[in-house]
């Protein structure tokens, strides 16, 4: 019997083990293990308890690092020195730039610093509060909160939201997702069984940090660059499905209702020849952009400089006027300089991608109203309407009478699509509609497999024949339930498009995709914005099946 799990990362799993055995953490480059596979069939290096890698290759045959970043609470060898601000004597500075204490993760809190500094000046959507009239502070002024082992934390609702501070009367960040530092356990939204809050007025959502379904423990983000002195775009990562707490950024901005110009992670120039250089990031100080500096078991903000010394943020102190200072390509607090996280948001008046061309105006003309019907959206009409495949001669609409197993039981009624379920099998269903400008296409979706790679069977969105999304198929990506697929159609607003669900099995280990219940619906955020990203979402609270009632028989 097969059925819902929690997934811990295996980089946890191997400090785990080398705790447990008494072993030592190497820190910086020295690698304590490397895993055999993840998920992806990449290995996985743990460098310490703060910073892991897992090795990755896109489509396009590219190879890419994501990198774990869980940085300390406090300092781990101590506090630095700091130098007061009227003391510096620096060749650039972005004047009057917040200083937060360390919450929900590092990475969530520089990118917090940085969204406030936006705040404060040319962007003043970023923060709506009631606090500050409206101005996002220099320093946590929110007070502190306990978790359940007692540790003492600043709240702070730019970084993570939160039920009773700010004025906020339902769950957010903090409710949804955080059980204790460093803690590999299932959110507990998911535990708990209730509905997930609403994405809006805080970055480390969108940054997906802390969060357990992307395997990310309590403090942890993860940062993406190719594995070369290359510019991994914020573009490239968003199509390619990954998880980055720099693309995060990115959409929390556009959340806000600013066009961002500029998003990509690079490597630094002491890891590879080429990287990013410390006049690069001279130049986007003097131009009034602070930068993400992602180091070997922590991320901090750098906002000046001085010769070859940079200022920066360390997120482990809370007063504007304390200064820290490291080396370009140094280390700081025993943690390399590695990479760094660059996000430009447009200038008020600065072109933008929109044209408006005048003084040409044409009447209206009266065109009946685009019909975005999805045919026999919810299969209770039986098998009609969709295109049905399968290489091994199945049907792929099935009802509760006709073949589909007794443990799946349908969103609505009692029919619903059944995919895979066989060896060596392509099998699909598709159905030509007029794309909805605004809308994302969104079904139920429940996956089950017995694979332990998921890089064996696939699930595949076609438009028009051609992939626009993937995703594998194995133990660890199973919904556990009546999960959800949104599907993000929006560049195909208006045009008649022939949408494919496809799924494609080898020849060992079964994976079955059933769906349901096909609709067009605004995304799950506030204000009706469609999100770029296309996702599943898995169902909680989770739903054990039976493994012995999927396969397919002749």
């Amino acid at each position: 019997m097969k059925g819902f799990k929690a997934v811990f990362p295996k980089w946890f799993l191997v400090f785990l083990v080398i705790a447990l055995l008494g072993g030592s953490i190497i820190p910086s480059t020295q690698a304590q293990d490397i895993m055999p596979t993840d998920e992806s069939g990449s290995d996985v290096t743990v460098f310490s308890e703060y910073y892991s890698e897992r090795y990755l290759t896109l489509d396009d045959g590219s190879e890419i690092t994501e990198s774990i970043i869980n940085g300390p609470s406090t300092p781990p060898l101590g506090q630095n020195e700091w130098i007061n601000a009227e003391d510096l004597q620096p060749e650039g500075v972005i004047a009057n730039f917040p200083s937060y204490n360390w919450v929900f993760g590092c990475t969530a809190v520089s990118a917090a610093m940085i969204a406030a500094y936006h705040d404060r000046t040319s962007w003043p959507n970023i923060y709506t509060g009631p606090t500050n009239g409206g101005v996002m502070p220099l320093n946590n002024v929110w007070g502190t909160w306990t978790d359940r082992t007692n540790a003492k934390y600043p709240s702070n609702p730019l970084i993570a939201s939160q039920n009773g501070v700010d004025g906020r009367t339902s769950r957010g960040s903090i409710d949804d997702y955080w059980v204790s530092s460093d803690s590999t356990a299932n959110d507990p939204f998911i535990t708990g069984g209730w509905t997930e809050h609403t994405y809006g007025t805080a970055i480390g959502d969108y940054m997906r940090t802390s969060q357990s379904r992307y395997q990310n423990p309590d403090g942890a983000t993860a940062i993406y660059n190719y594995n070369s002195a290359q510019q991994l775009t914020c573009a490239t990562m968003a199509s390619n499905n990954l998880a980055d707490g720099n693309l995060g950024r990115m959409l929390f901005y556009q959340k806000r209702g600013y066009e961002v110009t500029s998003c990509y992670n690079q490597i630094t120039d002491n890891q590879v020849s080429g990287g990013f250089s410390l006049a690069q990031f001279k130049a986007e100080i003097d131009a009034g952009f602070p930068v993400m500096v992602n180091l070997e078991g922590h991320t901090m903000v750098g906002y000046g400089y001085s010769g070859s010394s940079i200022y920066i943020r360390d997120t482990w102190d809370n007063d504007p006027s304390h200064t820290y200072t490291m080396a370009w390509g140094g280390s700081y607090e025993g943690m390399r300089m590695h990479s760094i996280s660059v996000l430009r948001p447009k200038l008020p008046g600065q072109p933008g991608n929109k044209k408006l061309l005048l003084p040409l105006v044409f009447k209206p003309q009266t065109q009946p109203p685009a019909d975005y019907t999805i045919k026999n959206w919810n299969f209770e009409q039986g098998r009609v309407s969709w295109t049905e495949y399968s290489q091994s001669g199945y049907p792929t609409i099935y009802s509760t009478s006709t073949g589909l197993p007794s443990s799946i039981i349908p969103t609505s009624g009692s029919w619903a699509s059944w995919l895979g379920g066989s060896y060596n099998d392509v099998s699909s269903i598709s159905q030509q509609i007029t794309a909805h400008p605004q809308k994302r296409l969104t079904s139920r979706i429940y996956i089950v497999s017995q694979e332990t790679s998921c890089t064996n069977d696939y699930f595949y969105v076609k438009v028009n024949g051609n992939v626009v999304f993937q995703y594998g198929l194995c133990d660890e990506h199973e919904t556990g339930g009546w999960g959800s697929l949104y599907v993000n159609l929006t560049s195909y607003g208006n045009q008649k498009i022939t949408v494919t669900l496809e799924v494609r099995t080898n020849g060992s280990l079964n994976s079955n995709v059933f769906m349901d219940d096909f609709v067009w619906e605004t995304t799950l955020n506030e204000d009706d914005e469609v999100l770029d990203i296309m996702e599943i979402i898995p169902a909680t609270p989770a739903i054990t099946v039976p493994e012995s009632a999927l396969p397919k028989e002749q």
